[in-house]
């Protein structure tokens, strides 16, 4: 392996020195080529094996570098500090299936998209793999690619760059991205807490997440707390050819450290979306918050979240977000509150109630009941109970188990 890197840096950098053989490398030679090797890696050192154990392979100095790619153009590209020299991007996978159960016709009477059994029966179901590929791609940008492959078929989640060092506190974000709307609306699947998305997002923004090609202009503000803006013009889907949709949207986003142990975030958000044809169109109003209380002792932690959303939908009749049920021209609201306790490093707690329309008219109530078990933090097991109730008094009662695992170097989504 020692010999595999020295070949490898001199091919990058032919000014350095030819080692010599085994046979005739010095000690003195074989430290000024080490210190080579360190510079190109960019560590500080490499240090000598020490002299009780010759044998030893030498082994890196300093402090372990990073999982995943760094945030600035002076940060290393790769979770290994070889990676940088070989143009390696960090790669990683993220795998989830269920087993599923429901006492309700779910395709019917509660349209969705995510996992659902039919009525009565216990069903094996492969909801996603994602792909990840991240990288600086030079001083200016950094890349992110996620690749989605499930029973539906195989496409891009998200694929964009990211300015690094913009001046002002200016960043932009621009290709396949999910629309800054909301807090879940960004997160990808294996970030939520729950197994599935709250039926509000998913009727009255976009079954699948609202996003698609665009350019996003965020400003971080210079002030004490966190304040970011975000305005945004992206091709979105609710639900349909997303080349007949065009909006724009806005969000500001704000944290406070209410504590040493508790931080408080708050979000407003605007959508303004054109419908398919010309005579529809729709404007999305939202407001989030999240708490999180943890002390800093421990690894414990209760985090609480919800989220509002208004909808009106003007022209004609338009297909819905989920399942395209067609929605009448008029205004909607919909939303859920969620907690979950983290309770210590191996197991978590959660409940949530929502409140969404109805594909046959009418609220729709849901509320769900969580306990997860992660084995470590490369893994974790589900289980979710829900009680849905119904327009009409049809009410029932779903199951979902579901097991999540990711491997290799996968970077923080937001917070």
């Amino acid at each position: 392996m020692h010999w595999l890197v020295v070949v490898t840096v001199l091919a990058v950098n032919p000014d350095l020195p030819e080692p010599t053989s085994p046979a005739r490398e010095t000690p003195e030679e074989k430290k000024k080529l080490e210190e080579e090797i360190a510079k190109e890696l960019g560590t500080p050192s490499l240090r000598a094996p020490p002299p009780s154990a010759p044998s030893a392979a030498p082994v890196l100095a300093g402090p372990a570098p990073s999982a995943s790619a760094g945030s600035s153009g002076t940060g290393q590209a790769g979770g290994s500090p070889f990676a940088r020299i070989l143009l390696l991007p960090d790669i990683s996978a993220v795998g989830s299936g269920a087993l599923a159960w429901n006492s309700l016709d779910v395709e019917t009477a509660s349209p969705r998209s995510d996992p659902f059994a039919p009525a009565h029966e216990l069903q094996p179901i492969f909801q996603e793999l994602e792909l990840g590929v991240q990288a600086v791609v030079d001083p200016y940008a950094r890349a992110d690619i996620f690749l989605s492959f499930s029973p539906e078929g195989a496409g891009v989640e998200e694929a964009y760059l990211t300015t690094l060092g913009l001046p002002l506190g200016f960043q932009i974000r621009a290709g396949q991205l999910y629309a800054p709307f909301g807090r879940q609306n960004q997160q990808h699947a294996h970030v939520w807490a729950f197994v599935d998305r709250p039926l509000a997002l998913a009727r009255l923004l976009a079954a699948d997440g609202l996003g698609g090609p665009g350019v996003d202009v965020s400003w971080l503000a210079p002030i004490p707390w966190f304040a970011e803006l975000h305005l945004a013009y992206q091709s979105l889907a609710p639900a349909f050819d997303p080349e007949s949709h065009r909006g724009g949207l806005a969000r500001l986003i704000q944290f406070f450290d209410v504590s040493d142990a508790s931080t408080l975030g708050v979000g407003v958000s605007a959508a303004r979306i054109d419908e398919a044809g010309e005579d529809a169109s729709r404007d999305v109003l939202g407001a989030d918050v999240f708490v999180k209380i943890r002390p800093p002792s421990g690894r414990s932690y209760l985090a609480l979240q919800g989220e509002v959303l208004l909808r009106r939908l003007s022209g004609s009749e338009a297909a819905g977000g989920a399942g395209d049920v067609p929605e009448p021209p008029g205004t909607e609201w919909g939303g859920y509150a969620q907690a979950v306790y983290r309770d210590g490093p191996y197991l978590a707690y959660g409940a949530r109630y929502e409140r969404a329309p109805a594909a046959t008219g009418g609220p729709e109530h849901r509320a769900s009941a969580l306990a997860t078990w992660f084995p470590s933090e490369f893994e974790r097991i589900r289980m979710q109970l829900s009680y849905d109730r119904l327009p009409g008094g049809s009410n029932g009662f779903e199951a979902l188990l579901q097991l999540e695992f990711a491997i290799g170097a996968h970077g923080a989504h937001p917070f």
